[in-house]
């Protein structure tokens, strides 16, 4: 094969999130496999496809936890906090300072003038989902964007699977398999370190998204010029 049938977000996001639990299935069932010094290349082969499959998973699941029901329902989403938006509750904007840090007055000012001189009046997400088509019709900011997102994806998807691998190994050790807690402590500790670097890098997304928006010719015609010559 002349090239890789992995992107670099295939191997970040699904094959090492995969990887986290497919460890710790080995460990908890004792299998040996991953202690091995040598794999064939069969075994090898099978191992990154569960690993890949079991990522996938993860994603669906990071995803669904993550990002829809603890950020959007809980804490928020970046795009209504970026403009403003008050904290749930105040303690969460103590244990997620950064994540909960306003964007400038003066840039929500343009933000908002940008959104009235195209006529929208939407707010918070639907703000975000008007600006998105019109920042990423420059390729290189669609670059830095795609690049916050991987980053966020990947953090997301490790996170999930290292608190999962936590509460595996207890669950484990409560059913009296020969494991040890402090693995499960050291997965719990990652999976909080994890979801900090989410939450950084998903504010970003939307920070850096808005911060363009803000930047653009707000009038039609200069609108459709940048669009097009970019």
């Amino acid at each position: 094969m002349d090239k890789i049938p992995f992107t670099v977000y295939d191997f970040f996001a699904y094959l090492s999130s995969g990887a986290v639990l497919v460890a710790t299935a080995d460990y908890i069932w004792g299998l040996g496999l991953l202690a091995n010094k040598e794999v064939s290349p069969i075994l090898g082969v099978a191992l990154i496809i569960l690993a890949y499959v079991t990522g996938h998973i993860i994603a669906h699941f990071s995803s669904w936890l993550l990002e829809q029901t603890i950020v959007h329902r809980v804490l928020k989403s970046p795009s209504v906090l970026l403009l403003g938006g008050e904290p749930r509750w105040n303690l969460f904007a103590l244990v997620f300072r950064n994540y909960h840090r306003p964007l400038s007055k003066s840039t929500q000012q343009q933000v908002r003038e940008q959104a009235a001189a195209r006529n929208c009046k939407a707010k918070g997400e639907d703000l975000f989902q008007h600006a998105y088509p019109i920042v990423t019709s420059n390729e290189r900011f669609q670059v830095r964007l795609d690049d916050f997102r991987n980053q966020y994806g990947f953090a997301r998807n490790i996170s999930f699977a290292l608190f999962t691998s936590a509460v595996a190994v207890c669950v484990a050790y409560g059913l009296g398999h020969a494991v040890r807690l402090r693995w499960a402590i050291l997965s719990a500790v990652g999976g909080v370190g994890m979801f900090y670097r989410f939450l950084k890098f998903f504010r970003q997304y939307s920070y850096e998204l808005l911060l363009r928006y803000s930047e653009l010719p707000n009038s039609e015609v200069s609108r459709n010029t940048f669009a097009g010559a970019q």
